[in-house]
């Protein structure tokens, strides 16, 4: 009998397969051949909000812990996945350059924003007549890349590409089976595919969809990520994400010309470079009402978890949220309240 089946492989999933390696569990993943969100994400590690110059939830516990972990994971691949760039964040006037350096002066954010002001010369195709901050502790990951590579060289034998038919779950006390798998637990990490989970629908996992452009251009610098009105994130020979947009009205994975046009602009805005377009895509980001993750035990079904509604951040996030459910699986300890399903048991109870 296996000690865990992981439902779904995006980061979430990912990350938490890793803690079970770690541990020497075995564990196999039942994954669609569809791709996930965490695919087609930036995969950019920002402990910042940057719109109203805040650290993230735990930003140091979040932020050392996925680049300690990312690092190690790199080291167990044959290709790189690990990218350290900074962040540079448009500044458009006088006075969003002072509220940068009141910012930056925070007990909080010192740690992560350069007092300096990069100059507006610093690079020659993006328009900024007012320069830059610059976030200094940011970094990429290639997600597509690490997914797929994570999925050839370390789970291999234990991937069963299918869709899990939630009716073929069978629960017994100390273990679960679907068809002809056995586990003493089951955790799920299916992104908004959730909302269709009857163990897990009641929670108020809401979902917004995001679009995004990938273009090709050799004008632009490939050695730091530029946040305006969307980020830019460079993605090696000379293409860049760029993205990305935010629906919380549309749950479908649909492209569309709104989009598409609405990103062409906001990218010619600071833009001076020619580039090419040659690729549009959409996906929807597991989000949650009051924008926290769902991490926990389910009120009925002692060996059903979940991890999940990781949102944007779920790059960062996952690395500790993993390992969170982890220790509570297994040892017992506790969950922050801020991430535990808990807090929305009496949804479960209601219906």
């Amino acid at each position: 009998m296996l000690d865990s089946i992981i439902v779904g492989f995006g980061i979430a999933g990912l990350n938490y397969a890793e803690q079970l390696r770690k541990q020497n569990k075995a564990f196999c993943v039942i994954a669609p051949k569809d791709k996930s969100a965490s695919h087609v994400a930036a995969g950019i590690i920002n402990p910042t909000v940057l719109k109203r110059y805040n650290p993230v939830w735990k930003s140091e516990e979040f932020l050392h812990h996925a680049l300690q972990s990312y690092s190690e994971i790199q080291k167990s691949l044959s290709d790189q996945i690990l990218y350290s760039k900074p962040i540079y964040r448009i500044l458009n006037s006088v006075l969003e350059q002072n509220e940068w350096s009141v910012a930056a002066s925070k007990p909080l954010l010192e740690k992560y924003l350069t007092a300096e002001l990069i100059s507006s010369e610093a690079l020659t195709h993006i328009q900024s007549p007012f320069g830059y901050g610059e976030v200094h502790c940011s970094a990429r990951i290639a997600t597509e890349k690490l997914i797929e590579t994570y999925l050839k060289e370390t789970v291999k034998e234990r991937l069963i590409i299918d869709e899990i038919d939630y009716s073929e779950l069978y629960f017994q006390e100390n273990s679960v089976s679907f068809k002809d798998i056995k586990a003493e637990k089951i955790v799920f990490c299916e992104g908004f595919h959730s909302v269709n989970n009857p163990l897990f629908n009641y929670l108020p996992l809401v979902g917004s969809k995001g679009e995004m452009l990938f273009i090709e251009s050799n004008e632009l610098s490939e050695e730091v990520i530029i946040k305006g009105p969307i980020f830019i994130v460079p993605l090696g020979k000379n293409q860049f994400w760029v993205g990305a947009t935010f629906n919380r009205m549309d749950k479908t994975s649909k492209t569309s010309v709104e989009g598409k046009n609405w990103l062409n602009k906001k990218l010619q805005q600071n833009l001076l470079a020619d580039y090419k377009i040659i690729d549009h895509k959409a996906q929807v980001r597991a989000t949650v009402v009051d924008r926290r993750p769902l991490l926990g035990r389910h009120p009925k079904h002692q060996n059903a978890y979940i991890l999940n509604g990781l949102g944007t951040r779920g790059v960062m996030m996952s690395p500790l949220l993993s390992q969170w459910l982890y220790e509570y699986i297994e040892g017992n300890s506790k969950l922050p309240p801020e991430v535990d399903i808990k807090r929305f048991e009496n949804h479960y109870f209601r219906n």
